[in-house]
């Protein structure tokens, strides 16, 4: 059985060992994340890190770092860390995260999120 640990715990451990990134942050806590493989439509030097209910796909978009989470407790999805919800959306915004199954399919952690990501993704679209 995995230990439990809490937030004080883990940012000593953090702080002892030096970690600030965020990927190296979900390590830390029992996340896994990798760099995305596969043979289908993905983003340069894109990453997915899971962790429990959650995922965050980071990748290039014209030239910057951009990312796609996705809480699945609160059926949330935020782009670039503003919730969807409150972004006027561009094509090529709305693009990338209706293309993201196409990592999640590939993925083995991934996929456990398929479905509920994209209900929650058609029913924000579908309220705008």
């Amino acid at each position: 059985m995995r230990k439990k640990i809490d937030i004080t715990e883990l940012a000593v451990e953090a702080a002892r060992s030096g970690v600030t990134a965020p990927l190296d942050l979900i390590r830390l806590m029992g996340g896994k994340s990798k760099k995305v493989e596969g043979k289908t439509l993905r983003a340069p030097d894109s990453m997915l890190a899971v962790y429990k209910n959650r995922f965050t796909y980071t990748f290039i978009m014209n030239d910057e770092v951009a990312s796609i989470h996705f809480d699945d407790s609160r059926n949330e999805i935020f782009f670039k860390g503003h919730n969807i919800r409150n972004l006027e959306l561009t094509e090529a915004q709305k693009n990338v995260l209706e293309t993201l199954h196409f990592v999640l399919e590939e993925d083995n952690e991934g996929k456990k999120f398929l479905s509920s990501y994209f209900a929650t993704l058609e029913r924000v679209l579908a309220d705008k």
